[in-house]
C-alpha cells in the first residue's frame, strides 16, 4: 500500500547520521484498508443502539476547590463546581490513555500493554486481542482514533519499546479494531507508522498524539538534550500523514535531511498532551522540569526555546530576552505535572465551547482554561478526588476523567441537576 512509510523519524541521541542499529526502522505488515483477518471475523464493529438503556446511577457533586496561584501568568477566579455532577463509570488498573471511538465504545490503555474496550451503554469492559508483543518499557503511552474511524475503524497506538540494542524507543502503530463472531475484539492489519530505536532517559518519553483539523497526525518526541538540533529527534513535534508519509508542506522538508523533514516545531522540553481546537490550531502542554509548566500554541517551524530559554527558570533566561523564541501562552510556576488536555466542543456545556480542560498528576483538579484568540487565561479548577491522568470528551459532550493509579476510577461529568 505504501512505497515508503516513515523511515527515519527518531535518531539516537549522540549521532547525526544513522548507521547499523541506530537506523530508524519502519515495518509494513498487512495494510489497514482491506487487511487480512481470520475468517470468523466480521468486517465492521457493531453500531451503537440508541435505544439501549441502563440502570440509573447515583451521581455525586464535584467538590468546590479554592485555587491560589503563586506564580505564572494566570489569576484564577472561583467557579462553583456544584454545576457539575460526577458519576463513576468503572475502574481500571494503571491507565495510560483513552479515546472515544463512537457513542458506545471507549478504548482504554492500561500498563503495561493492555487494551480494553468499554461499552458505554451497559458498562461492560472487554479485553482487546492483538496488541503488539514487543517488550514494552512504559507500555502503551497513548491511543487515538482516526478522524474517520466510523468508516475505516483505524486506531493508533504510541508505544514505548526496548529494541534489540537494549535502549528505549518510541513508535506509532495503527490497526483496525473489529469485533469477532466469537465476541472478542481484535486488532488486525497492524503496521508501523513510525518506529525508532533511539535511546532516551526513563520517564522522558513524550509519545503523545493528536490529529489536527488538517488531517495530519502530530506526535511528541522524547526529551534528551538536542532539542535545538535539526539532526536530532528529541524536543520536537513530528507531523505525518495518517499513513506515515511526510506532508509536502512540512517546514524543513527542503533541508533534504534524513530526520528534519518530519519535524513541525522544535525547542520543546517534554510535551505530554496535545489537542486541536475548532479553528485548526494545535495546543501543546509541556513539563517544565525546574522551570514552569507551559501551554504552547504550535506554529509551523516554531522554536520554543528549550534549553536556551524557559519560563520562571532559576538558571535559564526568559523568552522575552530571546526574541527568536516563542513564549508560552500560559504557564504555572506551581507545577501541575501535565497529563492530558482537550478543547471542548460546547455540547452539553455551552460555557466551555472552545475552551481547554487540562489535568495534571500533581493536582487533584481539572483546570478550565479560556482560549479566545490570543487571550489565554485560567478561569477555574474543578475539584476532583484524585489527580486525573486522562480527560476525554464523549460524543454527547460529557467530560470523562480517568484517575491515575492502580485502582483508577473513571468519572463522567455532566451538568448538575441541582
Amino acid at each position: 500500500m505504501l512505497a515508503f512509510l516513515v523511515v527515519g523519524l527518531l535518531l539516537a541521541a549522540c549521532s547525526a547520521e544513522p548507521s547499523g542499529d541506530d537506523k530508524i526502522r519502519a515495518l509494513v505488515t498487512e495494510p489497514v484498508d482491506g487487511a487480512a483477518m481470520p475468517a470468523h471475523l466480521p468486517s465492521r464493529l457493531p453500531r451503537f443502539d440508541a435505544g439501549t438503556t441502563v440502570a440509573a446511577e447515583q451521581p455525586v457533586l464535584a467538590t468546590e476547590q479554592e485555587v491560589r496561584v503563586t506564580g505564572g501568568n494566570s489569576p484564577v477566579m472561583a467557579m462553583p463546581d456544584s454545576r457539575f455532577s460526577m458519576t463513576e463509570k468503572g475502574r481500571f488498573r494503571q491507565p495510560r490513555a483513552m479515546a472515544f471511538l463512537n457513542e458506545d465504545l471507549l478504548l482504554v490503555a492500561e500498563f503495561p500493554r493492555t487494551l480494553k474496550l468499554m461499552r458505554v451503554a451497559d458498562g461492560s469492559v472487554h479485553r482487546v486481542t492483538g496488541v503488539p508483543d514487543e517488550y514494552f518499557i512504559n507500555s502503551l503511552a497513548d491511543v487515538v482514533a482516526h478522524p474517520n474511524f466510523s468508516e475505516n475503524e483505524t486506531v493508533y497506538l504510541c508505544t514505548i519499546v526496548r529494541g534489540a540494542s537494549g535502549r528505549d524507543s518510541l513508535g506509532v502503530k495503527r490497526a483496525r479494531l473489529i469485533l469477532g463472531q466469537d465476541g472478542i475484539y481484535y486488532l488486525v492489519g497492524l503496521q508501523d507508522v513510525v518506529a525508532s530505536i533511539a535511546g532516551f532517559p526513563s520517564q522522558e518519553y513524550g509519545c503523545r498524539m493528536a490529529f489536527g483539523r488538517d488531517g495530519k497526525l502530530y506526535i511528541s518526541g522524547p526529551f534528551r538534550g538536542g532539542t535545538q538540533s535539526l539532526t536530532l529527534d528529541d524536543g520536537k513535534i513530528f507531523r505525518v500523514e495518517d499513513d506515515g508519509r511526510v506532508p509536502a508542506d512540512n517546514p524543513f522538508i527542503e533541508l533534504n535531511d534524513y530526520y528534519a523533514k518530519y519535524f513541525w516545531s522544535l525547542g520543546h522540553r517534554r510535551p505530554d498532551a496535545m489537542a486541536a481546537d475548532a479553528t485548526g490550531r494545535v495546543w501543546v502542554l509541556e513539563h517544565g522540569g525546574n522551570a514552569a509548566d507551559e501551554l504552547n500554541l504550535l506554529e509551523r517551524a516554531g522554536n520554543y526555546g528549550y534549553p536556551i530559554a524557559a519560563k520562571d527558570s532559576p538558571t535559564l533566561p526568559q523568552h522575552e530576552t530571546q526574541p527568536s523564541f516563542i513564549a508560552p501562552k500560559l504557564w504555572w510556576r506551581d507545577r501541575i505535572g501535565p497529563a492530558s488536555m482537550i478543547v471542548h466542543s460546547g455540547r452539553m456545556f455551552p460555557e466551555l465551547q472552545g475552551n481547554a480542560l487540562i489535568s495534571g498528576e500533581l493536582v487533584s483538579s481539572i483546570i478550565h482554561v479560556k482560549l479566545s484568540g490570543d487571550e489565554v487565561s485560567e478561569i477555574s479548577r474543578i475539584g476532583m478526588l484524585r489527580p486525573i491522568k486522562e480527560i476525554e470528551e464523549a460524543p454527547d459532550g460529557s467530560v470523562w476523567a480517568m484517575e491515575s493509579g492502580a485502582e483508577a476510577r473513571l468519572w463522567r461529568l455532566a451538568p448538575s441537576l441541582n
